[in-house]
């Protein structure tokens, strides 16, 4: 997937010199040292909230409409609705140091309001930067971090008129969905390195030459020579993440048309009760899967998502896991996260889910 800052004609570091948030005592956006970020207060925020400064003419007309469709619509395969980010609007002329402490933010803004809303709007940037997309229709957005706080991350979207920057949203509402999403995950792996449980993580490498890294509160619940099971329970969600490694024999593997029974027949031999032989996992068939094809740490891999269930109906929920090879050794692995929270929130626990098993990799020992 493309990076937001990969999206433009200018480079990046004309755009650097071009943004600035010019209010206040913050500095020029992209120009502050490591002393001057020392100074910012810590971002904040719940997971998946997204602060949107924006004119309300603009909050309430297509691009508003456009940017809701975007960005409030429901996150895939799960079982319940539920948003893709806690969007929340602000008017610029109401953005205070609260909201600028948060860790998601986005800036909406066109040159043709001369309304207030607007005046007020065209602060935040330079006079040369107004200038840049005055001149360059192609010039609509830009990020950056820790503008006015340290560990946070800011989404610029802007045009020359209204009907031109919904053009150019549409052209590219991939990457601009995915961005504040890559930015939470990006976050959470770092989290994840700082609780990481090494034991367990070594324990994985020796025995399926793979890297994962595993946070704490995990606990290994089931292993064997090609399967490791790993578990982490609370009072009100239990996460689990299991994987295997097999033989590599052909890319008929990778088939999407073959992946229900694939899995199916992993869960049964697998994900299974020691007291109750015929209960296993597999998976509901309310829903199709969803199967993308990604760059998994430099490994072609194909991604899932779907809805599993316990074979007798008991519990269920959403999945997320990932098939790829290593054909150097001739190992394919399996790697699966679900979570059990019933009437729970499912989002930001399938998040987390997804941002661990994001850390697997073939280590280069094992490619060289």
């Amino acid at each position: 997937m493309l990076k937001i800052n990969k999206l433009y004609i200018l480079s990046v570091m004309l755009l650097f010199s071009l943004l600035t948030v010019s209010c206040g005592d913050e500095g020029k956006g992209g120009q502050e040292d490591d002393g001057s970020k020392s100074t910012l207060q810590k971002a904040r925020g719940e997971a998946g909230e997204v602060i949107l400064v924006i004119p309300p003419s603009l909050w309430e007309g297509q691009l508003g409409d456009l940017l809701r469709e975007i960005f409030t619509s429901n996150v895939t395969v799960l079982p319940q609705d539920e948003k893709l980010y806690d969007l929340k609007p602000v008017d610029p002329s109401k953005f205070n140091s609260v909201f600028k402490a948060s860790q998601n933010l986005m800036f909406v803004a066109t040159l043709d309001n001369e309304k207030p809303e607007g005046k007020y709007m065209k602060k935040y940037f330079t006079e040369n930067s107004l200038n840049q997309i005055e001149k360059n229709p192609d010039l609509f957005s830009f990020n950056q971090e820790d503008v006015y706080a340290r560990g946070q991350e800011v989404l610029y979207l802007f045009g020359r008129n209204e009907e031109e920057l919904i053009k150019n949203i549409n052209s590219n509402r991939s990457g601009i969905k995915e961005f504040f999403n890559d930015k939470e995950a990006e976050r959470l792996v770092a989290s994840f390195k700082k609780t990481a449980q090494k034991g367990i993580m070594n324990y994985i490498q020796d025995s399926l030459n793979l890297e994962l890294i595993v946070p704490v509160g995990f606990d290994v619940a089931q292993k064997s020579e090609d399967f490791i099971w790993v578990r982490e329970l609370d009072s009100k969600e239990e996460y689990n993440i299991w994987m295997v490694k097999m033989p590599y024999n052909d890319e008929s593997v990778f088939d999407p048309d073959q992946i229900k029974s694939f899995r199916n027949s992993l869960g049964e031999k697998y994900i299974t009760d020691k007291d109750l032989p015929d209960l296993h996992l597999t998976s509901q068939d309310e829903m199709d899967f969803v199967i993308d094809t990604i760059n998994l740490n430099n490994n072609y891999a194909l991604r899932i998502k779907g809805l599993w269930k316990y074979s007798d109906n008991s519990r269920g929920g959403s999945f997320v896991s990932y098939l790829f090879a290593n054909e150097e050794s001739g190992d394919l692995y399996y790697l699966e996260g679900y979570v059990d929270a019933p009437g729970e929130s499912k989002r930001e626990p399938m998040r987390r889910l997804k941002a661990i098993l994001g850390t697997a990799k073939v280590p280069e020992s094992i490619k060289d």
